[in-house]
């Protein structure tokens, strides 16, 4: 029993449990303001530091979106460049096989029209002239097509640029002022 009271004389009374004032504690507000914020730290820093974060920060975001231009730039001519090869074997190997082909039209259509073998030439020669005109055509716009991916990574980076400039005149402005 001695023990148990010694416990509860901690505030010189016996019996009393130690118990802190309302005037001796820390209002919330002061914990609050004491405690570090976001804003705070961004305050901290000074407009120089924020303006050399900008301009860095500006520059990696440029320097990666040319890298990325490059890339694609890449790409897009590592695909055209095999699109072409294909075009040229195919065209190549497609050539032999219509003057084969050409040749026996001829002579058969010849033939059928009693002997105008210059009319049956005449028939052929279109028809495959149309032929070929249409496979070059389909070729031609599947290029075009693929061709926009560098258009459209270009327009960001001159977006980017103009966003940076903003930014810095903004910046700017805010110092002078």
């Amino acid at each position: 029993m001695a023990r148990q009271q010694s416990d509860f004389q901690s505030n010189g009374r016996q019996g009393e449990l130690p118990v802190q004032r309302a005037a001796d504690m820390p209002s919330r507000d002061t914990e609050l303001r004491e405690m570090p914020t976001r804003d705070t730290a961004v305050r901290e820093r000074s407009l120089g530091e924020l303006f050399r974060d900008l301009t860095t920060e500006t520059s990696d975001l440029v320097s990666k979106e040319i890298a990325l231009v490059k890339a694609e730039a890449r790409q897009t001519g590592a695909t055209l460049a095999r699109d072409g090869a294909k075009i040229g074997i195919a065209s190549g190997l497609a050539f032999a096989g219509v003057l084969a082909l050409t040749a026996f039209l001829i002579a058969g259509l010849g033939d059928l029209l009693g002997g105008k073998y210059w009319l049956s030439a005449l028939i052929i020669g279109v028809v495959f002239l149309a032929i070929g005109m249409g496979l070059v055509k389909s070729a031609t716009s599947d290029m075009k097509r693929r061709g926009q991916s560098i258009k459209h990574t270009a327009d960001t980076i001159k977006d980017t640029g103009t966003w940076a400039k903003e930014e810095a005149r903004q910046v700017k402005q805010e110092i002078t002022t």
